[in-house]
């Protein structure tokens, strides 16, 4: 690395020379009780914090070098002279100690990451760019720095019943989110290829979020659950079903509009349906060609800007090309980030499904995200 990161200001690039040229001009312009040594070792410290090894290395050299050929005309050995020399000698060994660490800091971030890139494909990939006849657009994003899997899930299947999708929201955080990620995308994929319904694909589900409970034990067991929500789209006919498990309500974004697709009733989170007092059920919409479906997390519906207001999808997808996922995709992202700001409060994951299939495209090209 040539510099510690490689995310710091161009302009930190001429600080130390900057302070370096402030502490001659300090030693030539000032009686000689005045020091230039803490200018000298602050030059030192900052290119150890910022520069490459050899640019700390050569500004700590010039200022050791400066130190003792200003102090020469009055006496190298005077105690003074001594002790400013010894402490801008100390500055620049610190310097170059710092940068060392820095740098071996910052080579076990980047392979920290290198490995979470991985971690974050074989555990959650991004969905396929195309499916089935269906155009996808996804964007994941985390609250915590630098993670890059929370506890939200998303998934797309083509199956013997046509293309089905899920998006999810596991409750707590860290590695025991991950993990339960993982286990229900990976039941996800297997009981969309199998169950004949959507009821079938939640109870699967279900299932083995009680196993997980159960192996995890405390509360996971009594208190663990993952609001879902589960769409699929038939072969051949223009409808979506959905099966909503105490999920936010997706979208249609189309030539006439945005709507909500609120369920005619609503199931409890996977997890939980123990409590239930009722089975399942499933919901179906029309869903022409050119509509996009959007689904959503929390980390989107309970946004909040610096009034405390929660964020309104419907009023972002206003003026967004109908029969673009991307664009939708991206309008929806420039809203949520200009209400609540770039940094977000909770992990969240988008998903645009839209019907119009792309010409002469592979059926399962790589996935596609929306930059943050």
């Amino acid at each position: 690395m040539d510099r510690i990161g490689r995310k710091w200001p161009a302009y930190t690039l001429v600080v130390p020379w900057m302070l370096l040229a402030a502490a001659v001009v300090l030693e030539l312009a000032t009686p000689e009780r005045v020091s230039a040594a803490p200018l000298l070792a602050l030059a030192c410290v900052f290119a150890g914090s910022t520069a490459s090894l050899r640019t700390t290395a050569t500004v700590s050299a010039v200022a050791v070098a400066f130190e003792v050929l200003s102090g020469m005309p009055h006496g190298l050995f005077e105690a003074h002279e001594v002790v400013e020399n010894v402490f801008v000698l100390l500055a620049g060994l610190l310097a170059v100690d710092l940068n060392r660490l820095l740098h071996r800091y910052g080579h076990r971030i980047e392979a920290a990451e290198t490995v979470a890139r991985a971690a974050q494909l074989a555990l959650l990939p991004v969905p396929p760019r195309e499916v089935g006849g269906f155009r996808i657009a996804a964007v994941y994003r985390t609250a915590e720095a630098r993670a890059r899997i929370g506890g939200d899930v998303y998934g797309v299947q083509d199956s013997p019943f046509g293309v089905r999708a899920l998006i999810g929201d596991v409750r707590g955080k860290g590695l025991g989110a991950v993990s339960t990620v993982a286990v229900l995308l990976a039941v996800f994929r297997e009981a969309a290829d199998e169950e004949p319904d959507l009821v079938g694909v939640a109870d699967r589900l279900e299932r083995c979020l009680q196993r997980e409970g159960r192996r995890r034990g405390g509360l996971e067991e009594t208190e663990g659950f993952t609001t879902a929500l589960l769409a699929e789209f038939p072969p051949g006919g223009g409808t979506v079903r959905l099966l909503n498990c105490g999920h936010p309500s997706p979208y249609t974004v189309d030539a006439a509009g945005i709507r909500a697709l609120d369920p005619g009733e609503f199931s409890l989170p996977l997890g939980m349906g123990v409590l239930a007092a009722a089975g399942r059920t499933v919901d179906e919409h029309p869903f022409p060609d050119g509509t996009c479906l959007v689904l959503v997390t929390d980390g989107i519906t309970e946004a909040r800007n610096h009034a405390g207001e929660f964020f309104v999808p419907l009023t972002a997808l206003t003026d967004c090309a109908p029969g673009d996922p991307d664009a939708v995709l991206a309008a929806l992202l420039r809203a949520v980030r200009a209400w609540s700001g770039p940094a977000p409060d909770d992990d969240s994951a988008v998903m645009v499904v839209n019907r119009c299939p792309v010409p002469g495209g592979d059926r399962h090209r790589a996935g596609h995200s929306v930059p943050l």
